[in-house]
């Protein structure tokens, strides 16, 4: 626990912008989406992707991409591991929590209740709230790992708890501590398909901590870093197979996705080339690469996907990508989620 570091306060800055009065807590935001929304056409992509713009929660199905969740607050989404289910965040005043909706929108529940009645912009807002952010499902479809803050904040000034990571049951229930770094938060995190193994990205507190992967073996709940991904590195995310994992990295000044042997032994294997590239997801039958990234000459995120392959040597190599969409300046951090 220590005083608000710049990330966080960063967060809370952005938020207190961005989320508006909203004094009660978490409920399920926006609806399922109709027609009379926007609709994108392109590629036929196998399966569903999930991505987010503006608080609003897309998928793109077939050939195409709607809106289908989502009324400005929702962040975060995370398909559970049959595809029946999403696990997302809403965005409020000074805090945030961990929902599911079904595949097509419908409300299911709320899992955390980090808010508040308090007032708005308020210290004693602050001191009764916490956030959660990054849900990724257990492959058992039954429990869900998020980093969050263990408690409100305490003390004068207000100290806050970092983000660590925390297990909670995908129905209303307890929550219960993971992993946690007095002197770092943790981000995104993965599971690997068996579930034995947890990557997640490690950020150092103060101006020179580095994102960096760390695995966290669930039966002796020891974290160690990935062998070979290099520093900065972050958005880890596993190939269904249980073969490859992805991930971005800072290099040569830009940020590329690169690929590992998902023991974590071998050289990284760069997989794009454009020097913006973040969020990388796997197609179900491990043919495809979604990811989001900035063309050349613009500004905003939007939606790519590459084909994947196998070179001579046995490592991961991906083609020249295709861009899927145009202008719409995705939510990065909200990154891909892809379900057959």
């Amino acid at each position: 626990m220590r005083r608000y570091s710049f990330f966080l306060l960063l967060i809370l800055a952005l938020l207190l912008t961005a989320c508006g009065d909203h004094s009660q807590p978490s409920e399920p935001v926006g609806s399922n989406r109709e027609t009379s929304e926007p609709v994108v056409r392109g590629e036929t992509l196998a399966g569903r992707l999930l991505f987010v713009r503006d608080g609003v929660i897309w998928q793109w199905k077939g050939n195409e991409a709607r809106p289908v969740f989502g009324s400005g607050e929702a962040v975060h989404p995370a398909w559970s591991p049959n595809g029946d289910r999403i696990a997302y965040v809403v965005r409020h005043n000074s805090f945030s929590d961990v929902l599911l909706i079904d595949a097509e929108g419908g409300p299911l529940a709320q899992l955390t209740e980090f808010g508040t009645t308090e007032p708005p912009n308020s210290l004693r807002r602050v001191y009764a709230s916490r956030w959660a952010w990054y849900p990724a499902w257990h492959p058992n479809g039954m429990q869900i790992v998020v980093a969050a803050q263990a408690a409100p904040p305490v003390g004068d000034p207000p100290a806050d708890y970092n983000l660590s990571l925390a297990l909670l049951a995908a129905s209303p229930g307890p929550i219960s501590s993971l992993y946690a770094d007095s002197n770092a938060h943790v981000g995104r995190s993965a599971f690997s398909p068996d579930g034995a193994v947890l990557v997640f990205t490690r950020a150092g507190l103060g101006p020179q901590g580095a994102q960096q992967l760390y695995r966290l073996d669930l039966a002796t709940r020891e974290a160690r870093v990935v062998p070979g991904a290099p520093v900065p590195s972050y958005d880890p995310a596993f190939s269904p197979d249980g073969f490859w994992l992805a991930f971005a990295a800072r290099d040569d000044g830009g940020t590329d996705l690169f690929g590992l042997p998902s023991g974590g032994v071998g050289v990284p294997q760069r997989l794009t080339s454009l020097g913006t590239a973040r969020s990388p997801a796997f197609a179900p039958d491990v043919t495809q690469l979604a990811f989001l990234a900035i063309a050349p000459g613009e500004t905003g995120f939007d939606l790519w996907v590459a084909d994947l392959s196998l070179s001579e040597l046995g490592t991961l190599v991906a083609s020249e990508p295709r861009r899927l969409t145009t202008g719409m300046q995705l939510d990065v951090d909200s990154g891909v989620a892809w379900a057959p």
